[in-house]
């Protein structure tokens, strides 16, 4: 598994997680600073398990693995989360939610 599948994978799941964090845990009550701050932190940690599982190597060899890469992990899956989350998973559970009103 490449670096970028796993900076994806980890995206789309952190997409879905915010979701089920506004709509079920905060029931659409989070202020928008406390979305960014839980999808930051989780970015972060979700970059963390990155950086200790990816190995941090481009095809020449020439990429060092550094601490900081978990900073850059840290903005690329905060940033790709964004438009996962509102581009697939939103719709879905909002179609889901309103399935399951009208029953």
């Amino acid at each position: 598994m490449t670096l970028s599948a796993i900076l994806l994978a980890f995206a789309a799941f952190l997409g879905l997680v915010m979701e089920l964090y506004k709509k079920s845990l905060r029931r659409d009550e989070a202020s928008e600073n406390e979305i960014k701050l839980v999808a930051l932190a989780s970015s972060a940690a979700l970059a963390y398990v990155t950086y200790r599982v990816a190995p941090a190597t481009t095809p020449a060899g020439e990429l060092n693995s550094t601490p900081y890469l978990v900073i850059l992990y840290t903005v690329a899956i905060y940033l790709l989360q964004l438009p996962a989350c509102m581009a697939f998973w939103k719709p879905l559970l909002k179609r889901f939610i309103q399935g399951k009103i009208d029953e």
